[in-house]
């Protein structure tokens, strides 16, 4: 059986938490109903307050209407219009505010149609006012009108009646839920005083015997604690490897990548060096693109993956010092190192190296692979989406820029050249007589010589040029800060370059073909995206128009140089 002061203490506590429970859940219903009982009170109020807006409205808008028929001003009429015109807005919150009162909304509707009533007399008034003058509008006045205010006063001062006695109800019983408060407040304070204070009592005796107990787990939690550091310490990797994966996600840049992994094995494995190190496209070997700390161990700056053994196994190498199989790249047999390799979807992508004095840091090898798992991926979807990106902007037959590409870079280079002050050009190019070829040598020859044409292009284009299949067998070259003169050599270059090109198909070379350009330069020809690309379509028209195989400058209508 329980001892007598253990069910004490037991039943006490339980006890103790009723009567605050049965306490505060009294004052939580009075202050509930304390706070709705307040809020109808803010209605009546709201209530009354529409009506005598609505009074004092109407009775603006009748001065304003015995002030024009009086003076003839046309501020007046103003007046009056403007007050009518807020009546209906008034009426529509008021009937809000009484959509929950039924006989209130039927004396609202009673009152408006009243109004009304009144407006349309005052109209009339004004209106014959307007026609025939203040004699007549005079002469117009009515009892009716007069009767029709009365019926409006007493309508409001019903329903303000109404809404007195609806207050006085609402009063009484906001009063009666403050009474309920004040009563529990004083009640529950000494009741729950008392009943702390035994708890209390009972509580230090049961403390007591606690600390006996507690001296006992002391001992134990000692063993505990170098665990739980243990743990905390490996948390904490756990949130660096939690926010270097989120942070990967929002990279845009293989350097930003790569720049962040080397800050967090900074962070993940102090007192090693290491680099990172990544296959080029070419596979023949990797190089190092990144790297943190000073290793104990050297690796050489660019190497072939057969010297890495984690390369060749996919696997990581871990050398814990000197006497075991070190890979070629290590420079001598100080320290411990790990290679681990960077797989994505069964690909290699390069390796991690780390290296220091100390092997203890291989006990942590899994946050290592963990990192590198999450870098790989990162690499391998930003090299997804790089080759995605230049999909969008390159047309697959010729390698060049699409219509697209072609649109945003010029907008792009004209407002560059704009701001500094310096020329650009634009070329139109389109090869002669090219429905005749494809024609004659079928769809597969005319992407042949498409092909080959968007090679030539880029082979005489510049690092800065912009080279784009505008559409069909119609080419566009951009020249960033290229004057008129050196634009027109250019297209003079190319165009005999066209001239002594040959395209194999099918084992033999295609016949010669001929381009026709047209040439337009900013600011001369145009200072918009649009206006230039007309110039140059113009130009290439009139190189068209003139026999072919020449270039035709915008802002020179004679030929730079005809064949």
């Amino acid at each position: 059986m329980l001892s007598k002061n253990r069910l004490v203490n037991q039943i006490g506590p339980l006890l103790a938490a009723m009567i605050f429970v049965l306490i505060g859940w009294g004052i939580l219903r009075g202050a509930d109903r304390f706070a709705t009982d307040a809020r109808w009170v803010s209605h009546t109020h709201e209530v009354m307050a529409r009506i005598d807006e609505i009074e004092a409205r109407l009775r603006e808008a009748e001065s304003a209407e015995r002030g024009y028929l009086l003076t003839g001003q046309v501020g007046y009429l103003a007046d009056y219009q403007t007050g009518k015109a807020q009546i209906p807005q008034l009426f529509a919150a008021l009937g809000a505010l009484v959509r929950d009162n039924g006989p209130q909304e039927q004396r609202v509707t009673q009152l408006r149609t009243l109004i009304d009533q009144r407006l349309r007399q005052t109209d009339a008034v004004v209106q014959i006012y307007q026609q025939q003058g203040l004699a007549a509008a005079q002469a117009t006045i009515d009892t009716q009108a007069r009767l029709t205010s009365d019926a409006i006063r007493r309508q409001a001062r019903t329903m303000g009646d109404a809404e007195r006695a609806l207050l006085v109800e609402r009063a009484a019983s906001s009063d009666e839920s403050a009474t309920l408060l004040r009563i529990l407040a004083i009640a529950g304070i000494p009741i729950g005083i008392l009943v702390i204070a035994m708890v209390y009592a009972l509580m230090v005796r049961e403390i007591r015997g606690r600390r006996r107990a507690e001296r006992r787990i002391q001992q134990s939690n000692a063993r505990l604690e170098a665990t739980v550091a243990e743990l905390e310490h490996t948390s904490g990797d756990l949130r660096v490897l939690s926010h270097f994966a989120n942070m990967l996600q929002s990279c845009v840049r293989v350097e930003e990548a790569l720049a962040l992994t080397c800050e967090v094995m900074t962070q993940l494995m102090p007192g090693t060096g290491g680099s990172i190190y990544r296959i080029r496209a070419s596979q023949d070997y990797a190089e190092a693109m990144g790297g943190w700390g000073t290793p104990s161990a050297a690796s050489a700056a660019m190497l072939t993956p057969d010297d890495c053994w984690a390369l060749r196994r996919g696997q990581p190498q871990l050398v814990q010092g000197p006497g075991t199989l070190r890979c070629h790249h290590i420079e001598g047999d100080a320290g411990a190192t790990a290679c681990i390799p960077l797989m994505a979807q069964g690909q290699q992508l390069g390796f991690l190296y780390v290296s220091a004095d100390d092997a203890a840091f291989l006990a942590r090898v899994q946050l290592i692979e963990t990192a590198a798992e999450q870098l790989a991926m990162a690499l391998s979807n930003l090299e997804l989406q790089e080759r995605l990106r230049i999909q969008s902007i390159r047309e697959p037959l010729t390698g060049l820029f699409n219509r697209r590409y072609l649109e945003e870079s010029l907008a792009r280079e004209l407002a560059r050249c704009a701001r500094r002050g310096l020329p650009l050009a634009l070329m139109m190019l389109d090869l002669d007589h090219f429905k005749r070829f494809n024609d004659t040598h079928g769809h597969p020859g005319g992407d042949a010589l498409l092909a080959g044409f968007g090679q030539l292009l880029q082979q005489l284009s510049r690092q800065e040029d912009i080279a784009c299949r505008y559409g069909g067998e119609e080419f566009t070259l951009i020249l960033p800060e290229s004057t008129p003169q050196a634009a027109a050599e250019r297209a003079e270059q190319i165009r005999a370059a066209v001239e002594a090109m040959r395209v194999p198909h099918l084992g033999k070379d295609l016949p010669p073909v001929t381009v026709s350009i047209g040439l337009a330069c900013f600011p001369h020809d145009g200072q918009e995206p649009e206006a230039l690309l007309r110039s140059a379509d113009q130009a290439l028209y009139r190189a068209k128009a003139q026999g072919r195989n020449r270039v035709e400058s915008s802002h020179d209508p004679r030929a730079v140089r005809s064949a």
